[in-house]
C-alpha cells in the first residue's frame, strides 16, 4: 500500500507540472478544483466535503502554518484515495498511548507525507546534506526547506529509512 500511495503522489504532481520545493499544496488543490476555506476551530485540524461534484477542504487557521500545510495535503490524500466517501473530519483530539489510527487515516497522512516530501526530491537533499553523517540540524535544515513540522520530516526520514543509512 505504501508504495501504491506513494506512487499516486508523485503521478500527481508530475500530472501538474510541479517540481518546485516546497509543494505548493494550494495550487495542487485548485488544479484538482478543490476550493479551501480556513476558520479557528478547537474541534477539529481539517476537513473534507464533496457534494455534486464539488469538493471543500476546511482547515483550522489557529494552528501552525506547517499544520495547516500538512493538513491540505492529508484531505487531498482522503480526495485521491478514498473517493466513495462524502465528508471525512480529522479531530483534534489526542490519541492514548497504544491507540493507533484508522487505515484510512493513515493512508491520508503517508499521502500528506509523500505529497510534501516527495520521496527523489527528499533523499537527494539528504544526501547532500548528510554526506559527512546525520546530525539533528539536517532535520530541522529539511523540514525548513520542505515547509513542514520537524516532526513530520523526522518520521518521512525513518519512514524513507535515510536515518539508519543515510547512504543509501
Amino acid at each position: 500500500m505504501i508504495e501504491r500511495i506513494e506512487s499516486v503522489a508523485e503521478q500527481l504532481l508530475a500530472n501538474f507540472y510541479i517540481k518546485e520545493i516546497p509543494t505548493p499544496i494550494e495550487e495542487v488543490a485548485r488544479h484538482l478544483g478543490i476550493r479551501i476555506s480556513r476558520a479557528p476551530s478547537s474541534e477539529f485540524s481539517g476537513l473534507l466535503i464533496r457534494k455534486d461534484g464539488r469538493a471543500l477542504i476546511g482547515v483550522n487557521s489557529s494552528e501552525a502554518p506547517v499544520r495547516q500545510r500538512f493538513t491540505i495535503a492529508h484531505e487531498l490524500g482522503h480526495f485521491i484515495l478514498h473517493p466513495q466517501k462524502d465528508a471525512f473530519v480529522d479531530f483534534r483530539k489526542e490519541r492514548h498511548e497504544g491507540e493507533t489510527k484508522p487505515p484510512r487515516e493513515r493512508h491520508a497522512d503517508m499521502f500528506a507525507a509523500a505529497l510534501l516530501m516527495p520521496r527523489k526530491q527528499l533523499l537527494k537533499d539528504f544526501r547532500r546534506l548528510a554526506k559527512d553523517g546525520y546530525t539533528d540540524q539536517i532535520t530541522v535544515a529539511l523540514a525548513k526547506q520542505y515547509a513542514v513540522s520537524e516532526d513530520a520530516m523526522r518520521f518521512r526520514l525513518i519512514n524513507l529509512n535515510s536515518l539508519a543509512n543515510p547512504r543509501q
